[in-house]
């Protein structure tokens, strides 16, 4: 059962990807729906292939639209290669394509089957185009990245270090943990260096501060990761992306189980929003309100907890939505 095609067509191809680390599936749509396939390597040797292959199909960037899922990060080095070469390219949240599969009753499971579904979804859907980020943006990213890196070896070394009897081991994890540390403390400095010198990034983050909860680190973080919040059209758009919206299993008309978060996203930005929920559950009225009322509701903690983490983020995208600094009463805890 196929939908309508959309109206806002234009294009005489639709591509789909489906991104794996080492290799990239392809199906090519035309408006007959013939389609043609592929599959390239995901390096940059493979992007080039892909470009080449394209041209061969006679599918000009001006006649091609490309859909691919949003994956972590192996899509980012092909989205980019496709659109300097002038591609219109979308990245689309896994849970789109999830929904969009249930809708046509897709029941074949493959890297080839998704790669023709994608192309069908980008070809009747017209997602919106993906647009990379700036060097600033690009770089804050990048030193942020770092930073979430360290601080998972730091918790691991941390962790060893309790663990040994050996005092020659200790003092070995003691030492490499101290440098740990002061490799995150250079980064911090680093990042908030480069906030400071780029004023959109300062005015993105300076409105993040303004949410009891969120300091420099994590609003670096949300700026960097979540993007521009014009390319989600609602505050669950935003947590879908991060893989912070519930996740219900279901067999037959039943539902079994107790409702998970999704996971199904960018998990950067779902970690960083931790330790920021735990905080803004004792101190910001907005997201205390929500807390209580859950717990009242007899939730368990880490379904509280994982519920204030989507809060606070819809917080933060309202308040870089809107421009305008937090202000409790527009987010009551209901």
């Amino acid at each position: 059962m196929e939908d309508p095609p959309s109206s806002s067509s234009n294009f005489a191809f639709s591509l789909g990807i489906d991104v794996g680390k080492a290799n990239l599936e392809l199906a090519l749509r035309s408006k007959e729906d013939i389609v043609e396939r592929t599959t390239v390597p995901n390096d940059s040797e493979g992007h080039s292939t892909l470009v080449d292959w394209l041209s061969k199909q006679g599918a000009s960037p001006e006649e091609t639209r490309v859909c691919m899922e949003a994956s972590g990060d192996f899509e980012e080095a092909i989205a980019q290669h496709l659109y300097d070469n002038g591609y219109r390219v979308s990245v689309v949240n896994p849970r789109r394509i999830k929904g969009y599969a249930s809708s046509q009753l897709q029941r074949t499971k493959t890297d080839a089957a998704d790669a023709s579904l994608i192309a069908r979804f980008g070809q009747r859907e017209d997602p919106r185009p993906w647009e990379p980020a700036s060097a600033a943006e690009s770089r804050l990213q990048e030193l942020t990245r770092a930073r979430q890196a360290l601080q998972k070896e730091k918790t691991r070394t941390q962790n060893r270090l309790d663990e040994a009897e050996d005092e020659a081991v200790q003092k070995a994890h003691q030492n490499l943990l101290d440098e740990i540390k002061r490799q995150i403390e250079d980064l911090e400095e680093e990042i908030e260096e480069r906030v400071e010198e780029n004023s959109e990034l300062n005015d993105q983050c300076s409105l993040l501060e303004t949410i009891p909860g969120v300091g420099l680190q994590t609003a670096a973080i949300v700026v960097s990761e979540l993007g521009s919040p014009e390319q989600f059209e609602s505050a669950r758009q935003a947590a879908a992306y991060a893989g912070l919206v519930p996740r219900h299993r279901k067999s037959g008309t039943s539902i079994r189980g107790k409702p998970r978060m999704s996971k199904v996203g960018n998990g950067r930005l779902r970690r960083a929003m931790y330790f920021p929920a735990m905080t803004a559950l004792r101190f910001n009225s907005a997201v205390k309100a929500f807390g209580d009322r859950l717990k009242e509701r007899g939730k368990e903690k880490m379904v509280v907890i994982g519920a204030a983490m989507r809060k606070l983020l819809h917080i933060c995208y309202g308040v870089l939505k809107s421009g305008r600094p937090f202000d409790p009463s527009l987010h009551p805890g209901t």
